[in-house]
């Protein structure tokens, strides 16, 4: 009978139809999800000054290419570079204390004059 053949090509196509659909969700879910976990791995790493190596390395492994993800992974590259930089001149101890907030910011400050020497000796 055609009409059955034709039924069963129309049930055929639309499982084909809705298979795909579902196999594209799961792939774009995980292009987005697989980037952000990385991300929050690198941010609670960071919450505790580890960091990937102080020489220059970094927690993100590699970027992403949907553009909102990709504007939070710059912003965290920033953020670690400038940690890092702060950890060269700050003793690390006292920036975990500032991070995990068992240190308020300010409250040991005093303000004093200080005379400074700048000299090149060769």
């Amino acid at each position: 009978d055609i009409n059955a053949g034709v039924m069963r090509m129309v049930g055929v196509t639309m499982g084909s139809v809705l298979a795909l659909g579902l196999l594209s969700s799961v792939l774009i879910s995980a292009l987005i999800t697989i980037p952000l976990f990385r991300l929050a791995h690198g941010m609670s790493q960071m919450a505790v000054l580890k960091t990937a190596n102080d020489e220059g390395g970094s927690l993100l492994s590699s970027r992403s290419g949907f553009l909102e993800v990709s504007i939070c992974e710059s912003s965290f590259l920033a953020l670690e570079r400038g940690l890092k930089a702060f950890v060269r001149y700050v003793p690390r101890d006292v920036v975990k204390m500032m991070l995990t907030g068992s240190m308020e910011v300010g409250s040991a400050m005093v303000r004093r004059m200080v005379s400074i020497m700048f000299a090149d000796i060769a």
